[in-house]
């Protein structure tokens, strides 16, 4: 009696995929009605190999290379034609299943004007799955592969099958010449995980060079491309993930060049032992890190003589974990195959236990917090463990936090702290930066007097921050809110829930430039500005060169508790004074304060710069 599974061997072995699916695929949300068009009959044969026996949409593992996928009643296939770049696709529903359920006969119904007789089209299974709007205007099928249950009944929600025909016409009828022949665009591969000393694994995490979270198939060739990275770092939240706790699995991934690390998860991933591990340094590509205006890096000016390039995001600590890791070499994987180590036996994995330091990173766009999204207001309660009679946060609750003490560097989640600095002057040893790197190169925190000229604090020695509107010198920056709410009435109107903050312009940035940053044409600029009367949007802030400071929460010495969720900015500085470090403060008022010293061991944000000039 033959096992029921999908995917083969060490090596890559070439499948012919046929497939199947018992799921019921929706009519085409998009499909146009056109009752005065003349309508054909289109009537398609799609065939796969030998084997009488039925299956229910799985891959029956065979010997040799060839497992192939079986029909059933209830599947569907997709025709896409394209007119004059008008893209329709038609449902085709299986009408006759041959003996052995290896070849099948689909009909459905086609506007004449939508194909031609001679033309080679593409037929597309997805199992239940439709091609939506969205696939239309991308060009390809969109695929999700960030989790996978690893069962091989599901591989139908991650794979794309996909021949072409060539169609022959007659009369009302439409018919393709021979039979199609599907291939799968993705290739499939089975393994077993385990630890190397038999601890039980909770999940697990697939990442690495060519392991990707999203991915397209061409409407032109059926062909699969990569889309969303999957990282290579051990991440819980964009690594790809095998549902249910399962450890023996089948993995659908994009062809090509694969170095997969397969990460597994255990009940004391999270334990107390890892928040002692001292994070480690990183270094970002220029392009991805900063804010750029006109094609090139904004600039900005924090003093008469001195410029920096401002970071897209606030600076983030991602948390550690431990997981038992095995890394395999780098293969190249090829589309429509099943890799397995022989006929019903996967490919056996160890994984070693393994820790991952925390590190920091930046926010991955300007507004974003590591604050959960869920809180929008108040005071929220941090999660902490305990280690040798320290409080930290959570590694388990959180994998990011912003909110860390100065002095820190070390250990940012540490929540008992004492300021080991004294007397006054600018810190560099505990900046933040040091552990940061763009371009190979550290960033830095601004000091006290930088975030005075950048915020136009001294207009006496201030010849670069403001612009000059006649007889009026204007601040280049202004309070803001992000217009989230954009039904009826609340479109530009300010609601609690909507995302405060700062937009900081460059110098060479015109003010009519600046004014594009916002909805209304009017905004407000300067310490005058309410966040309220200039309302912009994620989109607009993206486009616009402009550096965007959220308003975010402080954490009191010591404390697990943020306070004023949404209302206080408090960005570090560099600079300290009395032993103490000066923090920025803004609110949605008045002129911010760039010197304050209140609460020196306060968990504050930080936004890094780095010199241009």
């Amino acid at each position: 009696m033959k096992k029921r599974f999908f995917l083969p061997a060490l090596c890559l072995a070439t499948l012919v995929f046929m497939f199947s699916c018992s799921s019921e695929l929706p009519d085409y949300p998009g499909q146009k009605e056109e009752p005065a068009e003349k309508m054909l009959t289109l009537t398609v044969t799609a065939g796969t190999m030998e084997d009488s026996i039925m299956t229910k949409a799985v891959v029956e593992e065979a010997d040799g290379p060839k497992s192939p996928w079986k029909w059933e009643a209830g599947d569907k296939l997709q025709l896409v034609s394209i007119v004059s770049a008008d893209t329709t696709i038609t449902p085709l529903t299986v009408s006759r299943i041959s003996a052995d359920s290896t070849r099948a006969e689909f009909k459905g119904s086609v506007g004449a004007g939508r194909v031609t007789a001679g033309t080679t089209y593409r037929f597309f299974y997805m199992g239940d799955r439709t091609i939506t709007q969205d696939d239309v205007r991308a060009g390809r099928i969109s695929v999700d592969l960030s989790s996978q249950t690893g069962k091989i009944e599901d591989l139908k929600k991650y794979c794309v099958l996909s021949g072409t025909g060539k169609l022959a016409i007659s009369g009302s009828n439409a018919s393709i010449e021979n039979d199609v022949k599907l291939e799968n665009a993705f290739a499939v591969a089975h393994f077993a995980m385990r630890a190397n000393d038999n601890t039980l694994l909770t999940k697990v995490g697939i990442r690495g060079a060519g392991v990707y979270a999203e991915a397209g198939v061409s409407f032109d060739d059926g062909k699969a491309v990569g889309v969303t990275e999957a990282g290579t770092e051990a991440d819980p939240e964009t690594n790809v993930f095998i549902a249910g706790g399962a450890t023996d699995f089948y993995v659908t991934l994009v062809p090509g060049s694969v170095t997969p690390s397969f990460d597994g998860y255990y009940a004391n991933s999270y334990n107390a032992d890892v928040v002692t591990t001292a994070p480690v340094t990183r270094d970002y590509d220029e392009e991805k890190s900063f804010v750029y205006y006109g094609g090139s890096k904004a600039v900005f000016s924090v003093s008469e003589t001195q410029t920096v390039a401002i970071t897209n995001g606030n600076m983030q600590y991602v948390m550690p974990i431990q997981t038992y890791t095995s890394n395999m070499n780098t293969n190249t994987l090829k589309a429509n195959t099943l890799i397995r180590w022989k006929k019903s036996v996967p490919l056996k994995i160890a994984g070693a236990l393994t820790t991952h330091p925390g590190y920091y990173r930046l926010a991955p766009e300007q507004w974003r917090l590591a604050i959960p999204t869920s809180v929008k207001g108040g005071n929220y309660t941090f999660a902490t463990v305990m280690k040798d009679g320290k409080r930290y946060i959570s590694p388990e609750a959180y994998r990011y936090f912003d909110v860390p003490s100065w002095g820190t560097i070390d250990n940012p989640t540490l929540l008992n702290y004492t300021s080991v600095l004294s007397g006054s002057g600018v810190d560099t040893q505990y900046d933040f930066g040091n552990k940061l790197l763009v371009g190979t190169k550290p960033t830095r925190t601004m000091t006290s007097d930088e975030w005075g000229y950048l915020l136009y604090k001294d207009a006496q020695n201030n010849t670069k921050r403001y612009w000059q509107v006649g007889s009026k010198k204007v601040e280049r920056w202004a309070r803001c809110f992000i217009d989230d709410i954009r039904d009826g009435n609340k479109k530009g109107k300010w609601q609690n829930t909507e995302q405060r903050g700062y937009l900081i312009f460059p110098d060479n940035m015109s003010i009519e430039d600046a004014k594009k940053a916002f909805e209304t044409t009017s905004p407000i600029f300067g310490r005058w500005a309410v966040s309220s009367k200039n309302p912009t949007t994620h989109e607009l802030i993206k486009k616009s060169g402009a550096v965007f400071i959220p308003l975010t929460a402080w954490r009191p010495t010591g404390s697990n508790v943020l306070h004023q969720v949404g209302n206080h900015g408090n960005y570090f500085t560099s600079s300290y004074q009395g032993g103490g470090i000066i923090h920025v403060l803004m609110t949605d008022g008045g002129n911010p304060n760039t010197a304050n010293t209140s609460d020196a061991g306060q968990g504050c944000m930080t936004r890094l710069v780095q010199n241009i000039n």
